[in-house]
């Protein structure tokens, strides 16, 4: 009887130690894409930063390694039609970590690991300005 009653002890704390560590995986996991998106919207803040004060020089493609993980910058300025502004796109993407590995295809049992690829963490920020130059209807007394 004590065996038994052994047995199923050890049985409750290997489950409860699975968990907490499946648990602290995870809270590591959240904690590394949340760095990761707090990173990328500084570098698109720097970008559309940059794109609003007019300012020359502004990369419109970069790529910035950060921490071990690559963050691809692409910046878009395009003139509306008919008015005097410009829209600003600038798009941050990025490998996520984690489990991250997709199969690519359609099918069940159709997919192999050879296809699988990485997650892609995005994000965009759009704004626009005004495309008239600052100094332009500015009157001296």
């Amino acid at each position: 009887m004590a065996l038994i009653e052994a047995l199923v002890a050890s049985a409750v704390l290997g489950i409860g130690l699975a968990a907490a560590t499946r648990l602290t995986l995870h809270t590591l996991l959240t904690a590394s894409d949340t760095r990761q998106h707090t990173l990328a919207i500084a570098l698109a803040l720097d970008a559309m930063d940059c794109h609003q004060s007019g300012r020359t020089g502004c990369a419109l493609q970069a790529s910035t390694t950060v921490q071990g993980t690559t963050y691809h910058l692409q910046s878009q300025v395009q003139t509306r039609p008919g008015l005097a502004l410009e829209d600003l796109q600038v798009r941050v993407q990025w490998p996520t970590v984690g489990p991250a590995m997709r199969l690519t295809g359609g099918g069940f049992g159709g997919d192999s690991p050879s296809q699988a690829q990485p997650r892609m963490g995005e994000l965009t920020l759009h704004s626009s300005r005004d495309a008239v130059p600052a100094w332009l209807g500015v009157s001296l007394p």
